[in-house]
């Protein structure tokens, strides 16, 4: 067998329980490029995940490796230790590819990268779906190249399930930390974007979905561990970079996240925090949630209703366009 030019991956935790694995495995077997190899790490499942991946091993290009539970980060350094190719891209178990999505990316980094050696990602576009498999929203950051600025103010990496990295970015700036529970995609997102440039194909060809076990309802967690990332981003950031401001978007950004929770007095206090840091951050959107915020519960889910129903209509609509 020759060596495969990708090495996917697919990192699962109880994947048979809750019902999205198949589509995710079978999204990378109907990959129009061939020359991948598929390799699924079982992060300590206690369900039946072995056994509902036991029929693609007769495919000698899927592979099957059991750990015992120790987080993401663990999971994805498990299968960049084993795995072979010269690029390695990531696929979480609720997730799908498109068929070419593989395809794609291998095209761009031929036909344009190929004279240029500082590069060391290429992620794609992403559409977001829910857990009936529905598209409710898109992802299509625009920054490449030199975003590690851009990096640090936002994750504006559309899904961890749409990188490809060069096998050999790892050996420079090192594997997933296992330190970090959450954010550590956007940890080594950063230390990529600060030792190489970033690209990405202006496709959707990933599908991420959002579902309530997906979605952490900590915030107080999430916000711990991304102010982790920021602090230790920042002890090697240039020095025309704003630590003041970072901090000020991070306090924005976790508000924002507040507000969509429906936890109004906790998006107020960390919108104010982030507000008097840096005023100029604010925006005329975090202006208008902060008198929404104000309202009332009742009136301010009655406005919710009709975002979202405006929203599914321009989603309908997209969905034509794209299709």
């Amino acid at each position: 067998m020759l060596k495969p030019r990708v090495s996917i991956v697919l990192t699962t935790y109880n994947g048979a329980s809750r019902g999205y694995l198949v589509k995710a495995i079978e999204s990378v077997l109907a990959q129009s490029f061939e020359g991948y190899e598929l390799i699924i790490v079982d992060d300590g499942s206690t369900d039946d995940t072995k056994k509902l991946c036991e029929p693609y091993l007769v495919d000698s290009k899927v592979h099957y490796i059991f750990q015992q539970n120790g987080g993401p980060a663990k999971a994805r350094n498990k299968g960049i230790k084993t795995s072979s190719g010269a690029l390695i891209c990531f696929l979480d178990d609720d997730d799908i590819w498109k068929p070419n999505k593989l395809q794609r990316q291998i095209k761009f980094i031929d036909n344009q990268l190929s004279n240029f050696r500082n590069w060391g990602m290429v992620f794609t576009w992403a559409a977001l779906i829910d857990a009936r498999g529905d598209i409710i929203g898109y992802r299509n950051h625009r920054q490449e190249g030199a975003i590690h600025k851009y990096l640090l103010f936002e994750n504006i990496i559309d899904a961890t399930s749409s990188v490809l990295v060069k096998r050999e970015v790892f050996d420079k700036v090192g594997l997933f930390d296992e330190v970090f529970k959450q954010c550590e995609d956007w940890d080594m997102w950063l230390r990529i974007a600060r030792n190489y440039h970033i690209y990405h194909v202006k496709e959707y060809l990933v599908q991420y979905r959002e579902h309530k076990s997906r979605l952490s309802s900590n915030n107080e967690e999430a916000f711990f561990y991304e102010t982790a990332v920021l602090k230790k981003a920042l002890s090697s950031a240039p020095p025309e970079i704003n630590s003041v401001d970072v901090y000020a978007s991070s306090y924005i950004n976790r508000s924002v996240a507040y507000f969509s929770f429906g936890e109004y007095h906790k998006f107020r206090e960390m919108f104010i925090r982030g507000a008097r840091v840096s005023p100029k951050l604010v925006t005329v959107e975090h202006i208008f949630l902060l008198v929404i915020s104000l309202l009332g519960d009742g009136l301010i889910d009655r406005l919710k209703t009709v975002k979202r129903q405006i929203q599914k209509r321009w989603i309908a609509r997209r969905v034509q366009e794209i299709s």
